[in-house]
């Protein structure tokens, strides 16, 4: 299949063909995979992150403009989807993260062997200095986003996690 095939593929794909999707899929696929496993996403991974893909082909088809190769279209839709997935993976972590705690104890953990009831010690927080905490914190949301969340200044969500962290200190520590 030709660059000219996989264009015209990508208008069908556009208009609504299925099978114009499964000659994409077919002839892409492989090299996506092997592309995504050097980019360091692991099997499952990269089952998930081709379906992802070629479902965004499926549904945005029309937003080809045609002007470069459609095997580095679909790359760059695979190479973002893994993006997000890593941020996704390193949000998780830091939700886990040992940054509540001296002595790097999980938080929960932590609270646990020092007999501090964490569900208590987040309801004493302030309502407007919870919500900030628990969206960065917990949500796993990044300052700015916290912010558009809660209709407040980044500033001020970054203070009163601050303030939050520095509460949660005391009560536990």
């Amino acid at each position: 299949m030709s660059e000219a095939a996989d264009r015209r593929a990508v208008r069908r794909v556009a208009a609504g063909d299925a099978r114009a999707l499964t000659e994409l899929y077919d002839r892409h696929a492989a090299l996506l995979a092997i592309r995504l496993r050097r980019a360091g996403a692991s099997r499952s991974e990269t089952e998930d992150l081709l379906q992802e893909t070629f479902l965004i082909l499926w549904r945005s088809a029309d937003s080809y403009r045609g002007d470069g190769a459609v095997a580095a279209w679909l790359w760059s839709i695979a190479r973002r989807r893994l993006a997000g997935m890593a941020r996704r993976e390193a949000r998780r972590r830091a939700r886990e993260a040992t940054w509540l705690l001296p002595g790097g104890q999980r938080s929960e953990e932590g609270a646990w062997a020092t007999g501090v009831d964490m569900t208590r010690a987040l309801e004493s927080l302030d309502p407007g200095v919870r919500a900030a905490f628990e969206a960065v914190a917990l949500d796993g949301l990044s300052i700015r986003d916290a912010a558009r969340r809660l209709g407040i200044p980044e500033g001020t969500v970054k203070s009163r996690v601050h303030r939050a962290r520095a509460h949660l200190r005391k009560e536990i520590g």
